[in-house]
């Protein structure tokens, strides 16, 4: 919504009413809202509403729709029980679902599924509608209801993140055309990159059908009438479709694919009885549906989840299988493992062991291993590469990357082989090569994905890098296997180069090792934390330039995560979690917040999570550590200890464990007692009252969250908010706890009977307590009313429209109490203080107050503050619904300036009776009226042609092309010359990449190619000039443009000279920028050409006109200099070649004319085109595709060197070639990845 006011609506539903955010302009005359429309003063609807749909308790009918629904519903409690994914949103784990979400907000509301990324604890929304029966169609009600409650979710921030969460329609049975043309479109949507191409790739026949097509229609005039009538931006619809999915389900049939699969679920935990849990699981979900409930592992019975405990997995005895296997069964027995440690090549292998892994195509590793060894790297691998002959080899080879299978096992085998000087020499190349400072940082943050382009890598592979820091850490933490070096040598080799490695470190060296500092924090972790806490303390702190460094584009990266594991690792260890937890408090004092989910809070939030800890400290350990934080960083444990409450953070990933040390014992079963975990739950909460002292900002937090709290706590914070200290604080600073305070009880006062509400006693206390800490000054109690979402304000179980009537009187009253008691000034004053200025606005006008007309007009309509203006927008517009445009003229407006007159005309509706008087009282200063006025053509049915013709003269093509597209949507003839005028004024204006929607442009265009009245010449130059955005269309291509193409040589050869000089001409210097965009448009336009030369009007090809065009586009072209570059391009268009009559698959004229001896610039140019006609395809590790592909050309080959053409039939094979060398090359890049 680009409108500065708006108006928000609630929708019904059993059990109550919540927000239903329905955005609708209030400067819209086509409200179709009853209630809207009478506080408007406007007359019965002439649309029949469309603002939400009545939702049905799936108990109140026994139709087959609500038990699809849960069965629906069941179906995914099954995935999260199975460890199963949803549809449509990241292989994480389903982690909550929550059924009937009207009451938490949701319009979209069957079922919402929340899944969590186990790395990064990001959680996602699957917002799911389920109708087992509806129609995909511009007419269907059941359809018009889905999108209505898509469409506000989709636009709701509070209960959808675009780009993130998805929406999706789940279905029964569907028709063929609604399953495949929806399917085609919502997936073409979600394979382009912007609007743009989606929408040039809808309009060409080759990318889709004129079903998908319908399918668009549909969804658009949906969204439409979802919209308040007002047409949805191009690129908010593209957004919409990416974001929605079509889910099909068979659940009606038994035998049903769905259903097979689900048995097959359930059946990997218990194949006995899995028809029975699945009815036990049907019947749990139907007893959470009736209060709305919300689902989770642990909200379901006992008995249920251990359908689906993971079974215990005994494995047979090694000894059994040994020497005598063969006895029993007459198979011969594996043959002995080999002890390498007595093998010749046993020192070889680890001094290899200790480095772990490098690439032998890097030459900077195998110099690196040549230092560490001692001798050359070709004198040296011989013996190793031997061992991979063995059957059991410890060391592994592929695609020129050497690696160990199992590197504990080799040290713990090899460790003897190792000594001091072993060490020493390892130590000086890892610190040489660990501390290398990545030259990527050295580019800007956009251009470090493109490191390798500019040349700006480390030297040594990734594999060597790590390899070394893996070795740093088995020699600090695994000493006992080196039983040949001396006491303390490995331990003074772990400290010491993790010392060096970062003393003195910036922010490059901390960013450099970011994804090596889990593995380098094992080598000694007090080194480790000393070198992080240097590193904090530093003015200015290395870290809070890391910080900055947080990308949030397509190929961003985040440097602290490396860092945040290495934390989490270290604080498994009793002896460091105090420690690594303050260290990890102090870097969340720095952290300036971005998008990524890995940040320092996050992760002591799962490090002290009560009901799963990720330490191995005991409680009274973990509590102290908690409090170690509050007194050292108290903001920061603020919201630790917030995030900790129960109900909080129900679900974790868990954090980072150490690989090399031992810090967790094998077997180790995570969790604790339930007794364990509310006296850890109790022990937050306690904490958070007693640090939030008599701070307002955090009592409020408190209050808003005080249905977390356990008791005490409870206790402690209701009695703190009643005492003399609290309640003696000035009302300003109460206020944001009053605030909280009645939020918090009106929403549990209004769903009664949910699981999670407060009861009476609680509410009674709180609405007590609330009433005390009340302010008496009306503008300030006043507020929530035109702040809070009306949700919050309703009260009892009334119709929507009679909540919003009584909310509006509400207002109206609180409005008359502030004029009353405080005087119009601090109404005025206290519309700018509120969230929802423009209710302050309706609300005023509703009074129909001379006195107010003259206090806010003129005055206020030269604001530019955007508060004040939606308020008196919203003022003017409601004068003018109620008085008609007598209110406007019955204005004493004598005094006025003219931009004030102007300014007031923008507030109202956009149509003729404004026109007319922007006219008359404007005059010569009627232009500041149509340089600002809004130009929304919906507003009215008048002619629009004056109007537009108006906008265009006043330099505004960008309005002028929206209004256009609007007549064109609503069956309206355009005035072509005007079009034309508008699309070519808009290129000189940067009104076309801020403003205007290609989909509008394309329209328009489209049009004018229809249009028997349209200018020629003035199309062509609009083609012309729409090049890049036409180039990739059909149903709008540049037709103008590439007829003249092909039937005028000349033409072709003019491109050419644009873009390409003549051979052996000698630079003339930069050219200009006119001559640049011109060779640039030329370049687009032969790129996207297709339409072979001698091709007719009505597509049939004519061999004589095709020979005449080929002919005398040479002699241009060999004239000028330019036969060369000209043969190739037309090569490319020549992969368009239709059939020959005789059976051919190439015309025989076409192949014949570039099988000519001295036209293989021509054949190099159709070889280029062939390949470059795949396009965009995805990688088949198989390399079936290009096979496929190869077979097929070299069949080509074969028919066209019998009919006489074996030029073109080398050319082809040529191409059969690089397709078999490009399967070889992906087959080759498969496996095992070092």
């Amino acid at each position: 919504m680009k409108d500065a006011a708006e108006l928000i609506h609630a929708f019904k539903v059993h059990d109550g009413h919540v927000e239903h955010p329905y955005r609708i302009s209030m400067f819209d005359e086509n409200v179709t809202c009853s209630h809207c429309r009478q506080v408007k003063g406007l007359s019965s609807p002439v649309v029949k509403p469309n603002v939400g749909k009545e939702l049905s308790n799936p108990f109140s009918t026994g139709s087959g729709g609500a038990r699809f629904e849960a069965n629906i519903q069941a179906t995914f409690v099954t995935l999260m029980l199975s460890r199963g994914y949803a549809p449509c949103l990241p292989s994480w784990p389903i982690v909550e679902i929550k059924l009937q979400g009207a009451v938490a907000g949701y319009a979209t509301d069957d079922l919402i599924v929340f899944v969590k990324n186990p790395a990064t604890n990001e959680r996602r929304r699957l917002l799911g509608q389920v109708k087992n029966s509806i129609q995909i169609t511009r007419k269907n009600k059941i359809f018009a209801e889905v999108i209505q409650a898509a469409w506000d979710d989709f636009n709701n921030e509070d209960v959808f993140t675009k780009g993130k969460d998805v929406i999706a329609l789940i279905t029964g049975p569907l028709s063929a055309t609604d399953s495949d043309g929806v399917t085609q479109l919502l997936e073409q949507a979600r394979h382009t990159r912007d609007a743009d191409e989606f929408f040039t790739q809808l309009s060409r026949a080759k990318f889709c059908s004129d079903v998908v097509r319908s399918k668009l229609d549909a969804f658009k005039e949906q969204l439409t009438a979802a919209n308040g009538g007002n047409d949805v931006d191009d690129n908010d619809l593209y957004e919409f479709l990416r974001n929605f999915h079509l889910l099909g389900y068979d659940l009606a049939r038994k035998a049903g694919v769905v259903s097979s699969l689900l048995q097959s679920h359930i059946s990997q935990f218990n194949r006995n009885i899995a028809d029975k849990i699945w009815y036990q699981i049907l019947n749990e979900v139907q007893d959470f549906n009736q209060y709305a409930g919300t689902i989770t592992v642990e909200t379901l019975s006992e008995d249920l989840v251990a359908h689906f405990k993971e079974p215990d997995v005994t494995y047979i005895p090694i000894s059994f299988t040994e020497e005598q296997a063969n006895v029993d069964t007459g198979v011969a027995a594996s043959p002995a493992a080999t002890n390498w440690n007595h093998h010749a090549a046993a020192s070889k292998l680890a001094l290899a062991m200790l480095i772990g892994s490098w690439s032998e195509s890097n030459q900077a590793d195998l110099e690196v291993i040549s230092q560490i060894v001692g001798e050359e790297y070709g004198d040296w691998v011989p013996d190793l590469r031997e061992t991979l002959q063995i059957h059991d080899s410890p060391i592994g080879y592929k695609n020129g990357i050497w690696g160990f299978k199992d590197r504990v096992k080799s040290w713990e085998d090899l460790g003897g082989r190792l000594f001091d000087d072993h060490l020493d020499g390892f130590q000086s190349i890892a610190l040489r090569v660990l501390g290398m400072d990545d030259p990527a940082f050295e580019l800007p943050g956009e251009q470090r994905y493109a490191a390798a382009i500019y040349e700006k890598l480390i030297p040594h592979s990734n594999n060597l890098r790590q390899g070394l820091a893996d070795g740093l850490a088995l020699i600090g933490s695994r000493q006992q296997s080196l039983t040949n070096c001396s006491a303390g040598k490995p331990d003074s080799i772990a400290a010491i180069s993790i010392r060096k490695l970062f003393e003195n470190s910036d922010w490059v060296r901390w960013g450099s090792l970011n994804s090596l500092l889990p593995t380098l924090s094992e080598a000694h972790p007090d080194e480790f934390l000393s070198a992080v806490e240097e590193a904090i303390s530093a003015s200015p702190s290395p870290f809070e330039k890391l910080f900055e460094q947080e990308d949030t584009g397509i190929f961003g990266r985040n440097y602290i995560s490396g860092l945040l594991w290495a934390l989490e690792g270290i604080a498994w260890d009793e002896g460091y979690l105090s420690r690594a937890s303050v260290v990890l408090a102090d870097l969340a004092s720095h952290d300036p917040g971005g998008n990524w989910a890995n940040r320092p809070e996050n992760s002591l939030s799962d490090i002290f999570l009560p009901w799963m800890p990720h330490t191995l400290a005991s409680l009274e350990k973990r509590q102290a550590a908690l409090r170690t934080i509050s007194a050292e960083q108290p903001a920061v444990a603020w919201k630790v200890l917030q995030s900790l409450l129960p109900g909080q953070h129900t679900s974790t990933s868990g954090t980072y464990r150490p690989v090399w040390r031992k810090t967790v014992p094998e077997g180790w079963k995570e969790g604790v007692t339930r007794e364990e975990y509310w006296v850890q739950s109790r022990f937050c909460a306690e904490l958070l009252v007693e640090q939030a002292d008599f701070d307002v900002t955090k009592l409020a937090a408190l209050a808003e969250n005080y249905d977390h709290l356990p008791a005490p706590a409870s206790q402690q914070f209701t009695d703190k908010l009643m005492s003399a200290r609290c309640l003696s604080l000035p009302e300003q600073d109460r206020l944001p706890i009053w605030g909280k305070l009645r939020k918090l009880v009106a929403h549990h006062r209004r769903f009664p009977d949910a699981p999670w509400s407060l009861g009476n006693e609680s509410l009674s206390l709180l609405e007590a307590i609330a009433d005390k800490l009340s302010p008496g000054t009306p503008s300030l109690l006043h507020r929530r009313l035109f702040s809070d979402p009306d949700a919050y304000l309703y009260e009892g179980e009334g119709d929507w429209e009679e909540e919003q009537e009584r909310l509006f009187q509400v207002r109206k009253t609180a409005v008359e109490e502030i004029l009353e008691k405080e005087g119009f000034e601090q109404a005025l004053f206290f519309a700018g203080q509120v969230k929802s200025p423009h209710r302050v606005g309706e609300v005023l006008a509703d009074f129909e107050r001379q006195e107010f007309d003259s206090n806010l007009l003129p005055g206020l309509l030269n604001q530019a503050d955007q508060k004040t203006w939606s308020f008196v927008a919203a003022y003017a517009w409601r004068r003018r619904h109620t008085g008609g445009w007598q209110w406007f003229d019955d204005l004493d407006k004598s005094g006025w300036q003219s931009k004030e007159i102007a300014n007031l005309l923008c507030a109202l509706p956009f149509e003729k009776s404004a026109w007319d008087r922007a006219a008359k009282l404007l005059g010569q200063y009627e232009w500041e009226y149509w340089k600002n006025t809004s130009a929304n053509t919906y507003q009215t049915d008048d002619d629009t042609e004056y109007a537009l013709a108006k906008l265009l003269e006043h330099e505004r093509p960008s309005a002028v092309i929206n209004g256009l597209s609007r007549d064109i949507f609503r069956k309206r003839k355009i005035n072509p010359e005007l079009a034309c005028d508008a699309l070519l004024a808009l290129v000189k204006t940067e009104e076309q990449s801020r403003r205007t929607d290609s989909y509008h442009i394309l329209k328009i265009i489209r049009a004018l190619q229809k249009s028997g009245t349209t200018d020629p010449e003035k199309l062509f130059h609009v083609e012309w000039a729409y090049v890049p955005l036409l180039a990739q269309q059909e149903e709008c291509a540049p037709v103008t443009l590439e007829k003249k193409l092909a039937s005028e040589p000349g033409f072709f050869c003019e491109l050419i000279q644009l873009i390409y000089r003549a051979k052996g001409a000698e630079n003339e210097g930069e050219p200009s920028e006119q001559h640049r965009k011109m060779a640039t448009n030329a370049y687009r336009l032969l790129s996207s050409w297709s339409v072979v030369p001698g091709t007719q009007v009505n597509g049939e090809f004519d061999p004589e006109t095709f020979v005449e065009w080929l002919t005398t586009m040479e002699e241009i072209v060999k004239a000028s200099g330019h036969y060369d570059v000209a043969s190739i391009q037309l090569g490319n268009v020549l992969v368009n070649s239709p059939n020959d009559p005789d059976g051919l698959w190439i015309h025989a004229v076409i192949a014949a004319e570039m099988n000519h001896r001295d036209r293989s610039s021509l054949r190099d140019g159709y070889r280029t085109g062939i390949r470059n006609s795949r396009g965009v395809h995805a990688i088949d590790p198989e390399g079936k595709p290009e096979k496929a592909l190869a077979k097929t050309y070299r069949e080509r080959a074969d028919m066209v060197e019998n009919a006489g053409f074996h030029r073109l039939a080398t050319t082809l094979r040529e191409v059969a070639a690089s397709y078999d060398q490009d399967a070889a090359r992906i087959i080759s890049n498969e496996g095992w990845p070092g």
